[in-house]
């Protein structure tokens, strides 16, 4: 390329850009339109909730052992029935008292001349639901006194219709407004409606620092929830609000 052809490509691509910078700059003297900018406010909140629990749930096995099978199904049987009257005369409903399938198992004997059987011996547990908490330790002698071998403790329950859960998100999204309506404060606004908000996974704990007063009394309080006849249940949000 020779230097006019250089020249003349040098001053097109000129033209062009001055061009566009023409074109996108406003008319002289009207001011840039100002960029739209929304204002947020994004918030990491915690809330618990906390009940007493009100029904407990109970596993109950009852085990027998025959040299027949004919005789060692009567023999389970009739210990069932009988401990399920026995629950249902304790005020508990039958519907609240689930029985699961059995098993049984041969009672072998090896010796020199072969290995047989010699009898059998059958598991068969009950599922029992109660709804006052405070009958547990009754309930659990009268099963063990009418035929009940195995007794487990299972888990505890809120009143039926409560949820903690809902009362934990509910308690972080009034945490969550709080400080965001301080923040708008800092920033000369106020604080409006919800953007977003989603339910996070735990925080991660924070550095190690020396315990206060405060933080005793808190993990007393967890202890406290961690009886087993306390329910506790937390919700971590992120909630997203306007600014205004």
């Amino acid at each position: 390329m020779n230097h006019s052809k250089l020249y003349l490509a040098t001053a097109a691509l000129a033209a062009f850009f001055s061009t566009q910078a023409f074109a996108q700059e406003p008319p002289s003297g009207m001011p840039m339109p100002p960029f739209p900018m929304s204002r947020t406010i994004t918030v990491l909140s915690t809330g618990t909730a906390g009940a007493a629990a009100k029904g407990v749930s109970l596993t109950m096995t009852v085990s027998s052992a025959d040299q027949t099978a004919t005789g060692l199904f009567v023999k389970q049987d009739d210990i069932v029935k009988h401990l399920k009257e026995a629950l249902v005369g304790a005020g508990i409903k039958s519907e609240d008292i689930t029985e699961q399938p059995f098993h049984l198992m041969p009672n072998m004997e090896y010796g020199q001349n072969g290995t047989r059987i010699i009898g059998y011996r059958m598991d068969t547990q009950l599922n029992v639901q109660l709804d006052h908490v405070e009958d547990l330790p009754r309930i659990i002698d009268l099963a063990t006194q009418s035929g009940a071998g195995a007794i487990n403790v299972g888990s505890f329950s809120a009143a039926p219709g409560e949820s903690l859960h809902t009362q934990a998100v509910k308690s972080a999204l009034d945490n969550a407004r709080n400080e965001a309506a301080s923040i708008a404060k800092e920033m000369g606004g106020t604080l409006g409606e919800i953007v977003s908000i989603s339910e996070t996974g735990p925080e991660p704990p924070g550095p190690m620092t020396p315990q206060t007063g405060g933080e005793e009394e808190e993990r007393a309080m967890a202890r406290k929830a961690q009886q087993p006849n306390t329910l506790s249940e937390s919700a971590n949000l992120k909630v997203v609000f306007a600014v205004n």
